[in-house]
């Protein structure tokens, strides 16, 4: 993967018309495909970012209040699904947060 394509991913994914939060809103449910590249590209871009002192913009923005955009309460999923759709939550965040710590304090 390039640098250009993960990030490509990450707006995709994150910002695009039918990203995986939209689908989400919609009731598509965590679509695991998508979901997995985009895990890819933000490990990719954790290990490219890592001893630079900045990141791209719109990156940043990509993760701006994340979290707060995978909790609605539509009761478009069952239990079990609200809890997948949790643990999906978290794994972003926490390699959002890696990403931004490494580019932060130099790693």
């Amino acid at each position: 993967m390039k640098k250009n394509e993960a990030l490509n991913v990450v707006y995709e994914n994150i910002l695009g018309e039918d990203s995986i939060l939209i689908q989400l809103r919609r009731g598509e449910g965590l679509n695991e495909e998508r979901f997995n590249e985009l895990i890819t590209a933000m490990e990719f871009l954790i290990v490219e970012y890592k001893n630079l002192d900045v990141v791209p913009k719109k990156l940043a923005l990509s993760f701006v209040d994340i979290s707060n955009y995978f909790y609605f309460n539509e009761d478009k999923y069952s239990l079990d699904e609200q809890n997948y759709i949790e643990d999906a939550v978290h794994k972003i965040s926490q390699l959002a947060n890696e990403l931004f710590y490494c580019e932060m304090v130099g790693y």
